[in-house]
């Protein structure tokens, strides 16, 4: 398994707001919690945890989930399983160009 870090991230604009630990926007299993795609801690614990869930070992799949997260996700979709499962439904069907 590997751990995508701020380091790995296509984008580097993100907001990064302090969380505590046990927040759920940042820890425990995906839910119900609210999304938000502008903010790096989030972004990166979603990222990993598909990561995980998936099996995924590339570093360029993580690179994929954060640029379909941002470029990609229509906006209604504002929870954490909503983005999870948008995700896995559209994986295979969204190509990006290398930048």
């Amino acid at each position: 398994m590997i751990t995508f870090t701020k380091d790995d991230l296509f984008y580097s604009d993100y907001e990064w707001s302090t969380y505590i630990s046990y927040d759920p926007k940042i820890s425990g299993k995906i839910d119900e919690t609210r999304f938000n795609k502008n903010q790096g801690m989030e972004v990166l614990y979603l990222i990993n945890k598909l990561v995980d869930l998936w099996d995924f070992s590339k570093i360029e799949s993580c690179i994929k989930i954060e640029r379909c997260i941002r470029e990609k996700l229509p906006p209604k979709i504002t929870k954490q399983e909503e983005v999870a499962t948008w995700v896995q439904l559209n994986w295979k069907t969204i190509e990006f160009k290398k930048k």
